[in-house]
């Protein structure tokens, strides 16, 4: 992972590229341009910089207002809560239009001393806009002068250490320990929060493509199922008519059919100790020459045979016939057709 920080200075601007392993940042290159007048946009883009992960930026000393403050105590966070009320007249302006940091220089007995560095908020977003429109928005401001000079406002300001090698290695220590860092409130870095909200965006719609798609494939298989579902609803439907032609109306197949096994055990039941053959074996003995059968049934209420005859005579001489054989030998119903037929019933029971 290589890091980038750049260090602006009066005559100056240094490129330097820091590489992380193991905690440490090592230099790896230095790319410097001279600043004869001023710092550009042209300037900035000749830098011809590495592709970097992050850019770190340190702005010139005379960018910067300090002010020496005492405290009663040396909490950090609570210096950094009151601050700006210990700054109120201290400063040109209201002090919410600058960007506020700061460091503690001395420990006393009754608290602490803090150098506040302060640069105006106008400022500092005009040079953070130039050096983001050429791909190098920096993820956080400090001053190199500022840690060379030992928090000391009075050498800050008397000698600029010039030396490049000196330079880059308090680059890398700040790289590891910032002194301060003026990108804060509504300046602050928010590039990664950004990068997240694009990655979840992205990572949204490749979610909604794979729900469609998920969607899609059980639509299909959904269809697909109905099909085969109706065609063997079809099937089981004709096997039915095949196997219960009687039933014309077929509203539930399972509990149709489940009716019709229940009659069929019943009748089971009834036929298992019957020698149904012997029976049909007496009537037709018993048949008259006069008489045809066309049906015969037995169920729980007895044995009903169905026919017909050529008169009501023939009828109950076959009756007569089938007494000597059958006990409670009755004719349900006798009818003339318009052929002089008489169609019967007989219905008659086993002697035991």
């Amino acid at each position: 992972m290589k890091t980038g920080f750049i260090d602006w200075t009066e005559g100056k601007l240094s490129f330097y590229v820091f590489e992380k392993k193991g905690g440490k940042y090592t230099l790896i290159d230095t790319i410097s341009r001279p600043l004869e007048g001023g710092l550009s946009q042209a300037v900035l883009s000749s830098l011809a910089a590495p592709r970097v992960e992050h850019v770190y930026l340190s702005v010139p000393a005379d960018l910067l207002s300090l002010r020496e403050l005492d405290f009663p105590f040396s909490d950090k966070d609570k210096i950094k809560d009151t601050i700006s009320f210990e700054l109120e007249g201290l400063l040109l302006g209201d002090t919410s239009e600058y960007s506020i940091d700061h460091v503690v220089t001395e420990l006393t007995e009754s608290g602490s001393r803090a150098l506040a560095v302060c640069v105006e908020k106008t400022k500092l977003r005009e040079v953070i806009d130039l050096f983001s429109s050429v791909g190098l928005e920096p993820v956080m401001v400090s001053s190199i002068d500022l840690r060379l000079s030992g928090k000391n406002a009075e050498k800050l300001f008397d000698s600029t250490v010039a030396d490049e090698q000196t330079r880059a290695r308090a680059a890398g220590e700040e790289l590891a320990a910032p002194t301060i860092n003026l990108r804060q409130g509504d300046l602050a870095y928010k590039g990664d929060i950004d990068r997240i909200k694009k990655s979840l965006r992205v990572t949204a719609v490749l979610v909604m493509i794979f729900l469609l798609m998920f969607g899609a494939d059980i639509a299909t298989k959904r269809i697909s199922l109905k099909k085969q579902n109706s065609l063997l609803t079809k099937e089981i439907s004709s096997l039915f008519r095949e196997a219960f032609p009687e039933d014309k109306k077929i509203v539930d197949v399972s509990r149709q059919f489940s009716a019709n096994l229940k009659i069929l055990k019943g009748k089971k039941a009834i036929l298992a100790g019957m020698p149904v053959l012997d029976i049909l074996l007496q009537i037709t003995e018993l048949q008259k020459e006069d008489i045809t059968l066309g049906e015969f049934n037995i169920d729980k209420a007895g044995i009903i045979i169905k026919g017909s005859a050529s008169s009501f005579e023939n009828v109950d001489s076959f009756k007569s016939a089938l007494s000597s054989a059958f006990t409670e030998v009755k004719v349900l119903d006798s009818e003339s057709l318009p052929d002089k037929k008489i169609t019967f019933s007989i219905i008659m029971g086993l002697k035991t």
